[in-house]
């Protein structure tokens, strides 16, 4: 296991991008995974933001996160006292109930958070991976987006750092079993 920790000066410097809070970047892209949750999200704003949508609440949630933590079971979204649980079961019904063939059991719950996370952050996760671990990250989007939808173990984010843990034992191997993700040996 492997992490790295990203706060508002890493993106700043890393991806030229401002952000107020970094809990809220964990919730900047538009993803399948929120879609059924949208209710329970919405329950997170303040009562003058409700009941506006789907879109709206997707980008007002941006400024009213506190915290998340996402892992294997569950992601808890946090603002001021109130708090929304996404858990596996629930997310494995929902996606059984539209998609019978698919193997649920399979989520990766923290996985699925970051593929919805900025851009922004996405290409600064995948900086500090090759700077401070000196791992070799394919530059590709859709690669990229599939080695982190894999490997990210866990998340916790707050106000002032994103943790990401990644798990590169889940990644696959290459037929003499070495990781799809080589350290580079440049310092």
């Amino acid at each position: 296991m492997i992490s790295i920790e990203i706060g508002r000066q890493d993106l700043k410097e890393l991806a030229k991008t401002e952000v107020r809070n970094l809990p809220g970047a964990l919730f900047a892209g538009s993803s399948p995974l929120l879609k059924p949750f949208m209710k329970k999200l919405e329950d997170l704003l303040p009562l003058d933001r409700r009941g506006k949508g789907d879109s709206y609440i997707l980008s007002a949630l941006h400024s009213h996160i506190d915290e998340v933590h996402a892992d294997e079971n569950a992601i808890c979204v946090k603002s001021n006292e109130k708090v929304v649980q996404i858990g596996r079961e629930e997310l494995g019904r929902l996606m059984g109930e539209r998609y019978p063939a698919t193997d649920h059991h399979r989520l990766n719950l923290p996985g699925l958070l970051f593929l919805q996370s900025s851009p922004a952050l996405q290409a600064s996760s995948a900086v500090l991976l090759r700077r401070e671990h000196k791992l070799s990250i394919p530059e590709g989007r859709r690669t990229s987006r599939y080695i982190f939808h894999l490997a990210v173990a866990s998340i916790d984010a707050d106000k002032e750092k994103i943790r990401i843990n990644f798990d590169l034992e889940r990644l696959p191997r290459r037929p003499d079993g070495s990781s799809v993700l080589e350290q580079s040996n440049t310092p």
